[in-house]
């Protein structure tokens, strides 16, 4: 038995951050597989031990003062050759890694006491009568070499409290990045890779939090980007997700005020279950306010983000073609979806002079193009060609050359409609000298592609 391979606890070697720390467990395994239980136990400690001080250097380094001061007490005990407190820093070391360093949740400081404790067995022979010479067993030492791995070694130096205010000071940061594959990216690579669970569920319920907490006032404006990273971190980390937030959003939701209950849309946006997940009273509460709240409290709280929920959607819509047309420019401007292409493309149509169609097509045909299907496209150019207080403003060739260039995921379907747009166009202005209303750019691209 003892001979026999350890796939799973190799893959775990593999995955140790610290190239000296996944030398020190080898060295462990190797013993463990050549019938040395005790050198193993005792190879696991000394494995553990290092990665607490090397991680415990790593978060002094980055400025964190618990860490700072245990590395300054060390070293200097080092310098000093202070053998007395080395000793005590060593046998300490589990409760500096758990109180100070917050590196451990409590059933892995307690797995890892175990293993400490069966260390001292081994490594101290004459401290117990010769009948009760410690004898571990393979599965023991198999689960210590687990224990040590899962719960320490492979993970980054994230500490709880301090892993989420490091990580709430990144998301303010201007530095953060705001498109979905970048924060993926980022929150993966610094975050979650190698982060506990206990660490990730901190993580979903300080980002459902943060809208509308104690400290909502300085994640104003960073709504949206809170749900962006809420939604990157499901996907990341789907298990833990499915588990924390139905409970979790639904006891958090119950006791928001009305003055905020609102900004639960861009969640609801991010993730469409969460519509599932609040209480019926809640979601009444919200069907209510979107109804009666005016059109600052809904541009505040991106209310317009719960149009990813169809009985909401209806609602919004209703509230939308109430308002004037100034309004509806102004929502859609500051709220691109595909929900609004077809009023924006019959706003569009409808231009009653040059600036009017200039302030359209960058304000709607601009914003929305993301959205635009090759059928809207050919409404988008027929809505020109059919204007000519559009087609002959001198800023809708600039604004179509925009709108090409941000659909081109769906150029081969709207080749035609532009193909036959400029040569319209180029028909209808033949007199014209300096051929600007033929849209050469336009068609120029068109060639090009």
């Amino acid at each position: 038995m003892i001979g026999q391979g350890l796939t799973d606890v190799d893959t775990l070697c593999l995955a140790v951050r610290d190239r000296e720390s996944r030398r020190l467990i080898s060295e462990a395994i190797t013993a463990y597989r050549g019938g040395a239980l005790r050198s193993s136990i005792m190879s696991t400690w000394i494995a553990v031990a290092y990665d607490i001080i090397s991680k415990a250097r790593e978060l002094a380094a980055q400025g964190d003062a618990a860490p700072k001061a245990f590395i300054e007490e060390l070293d200097l005990a080092i310098d000093h050759h202070d053998v007395r407190k080395l000793q005590s820093i060593e046998s300490d070391l589990l409760n500096i890694a758990n109180d100070k360093l917050l590196l451990l949740a409590p059933h892995e400081y307690d797995a890892l006491k175990r293993m400490q404790d069966d260390r001292n067995l081994c490594a101290h022979p004459a401290f117990v009568v010769e009948d009760a010479l410690y004898q571990p067993t393979p599965e023991l030492v198999r689960a210590h070499h687990t224990h040590a791995l899962q719960y320490l070694l492979v993970h980054a130096p994230l500490q709880g409290k301090s892993a989420v205010a490091r990580f709430e000071a990144d998301v303010l940061s201007p530095s953060f990045p705001t498109s979905g594959q970048d924060i993926a990216t980022y929150v993966r690579s610094k975050y979650l890779d190698r982060a506990k669970d206990v660490l990730v569920t901190n993580l979903i319920k300080g980002l459902l939090t943060a809208p509308f907490g104690a400290e909502r006032a300085k994640f104003i404006g960073k709504e949206r980007l809170l749900a962006q990273t809420l939604r990157e971190v499901g996907v990341a980390k789907i298990g833990i997700y499915d588990q924390v937030v139905p409970q979790f959003v639904a006891r958090r939701i119950e006791a928001v005020g009305d003055d905020v209950l609102l900004k639960i849309c861009t969640f609801l946006e991010a993730d469409p279950r969460i519509w599932t997940w609040i209480s019926e009273p809640v979601r009444l509460r919200v069907r209510t306010l979107l109804t009666s709240a005016t059109l600052p409290d809904l541009k505040e709280h991106l209310a317009f983000d719960a149009f990813a929920i169809p009985e909401l959607a209806a609602v919004l819509m209703g509230r939308f073609e109430a308002f004037d047309q100034a309004t509806q420019v102004n929502v859609i401007a500051d709220n691109p979806r595909r929900e609004f292409v077809d009023p924006a493309i019959a706003l569009y149509s409808h231009a009653g002079g040059w600036r009017q169609a200039e302030m359209l097509g960058q304000a709607l045909m601009a914003r929305l193009a993301p959205f635009f299907s090759a059928d809207d496209i050919r409404r988008v150019l027929e809505a020109v060609a059919g204007n000519s207080q559009i087609s002959e403003a001198s800023g809708t060739a600039s604004i179509l050359e925009t709108v090409f260039e941000l659909t081109r995921p769906v150029l081969n379907e709207a080749r035609p409609h532009w193909r036959n747009f400029v040569d319209v166009m180029t028909a209808q202005q033949r007199g014209d000298a300096t051929g600007h209303y033929a849209y050469p750019g336009v068609r120029a691209l068109l060639d090009a592609s």
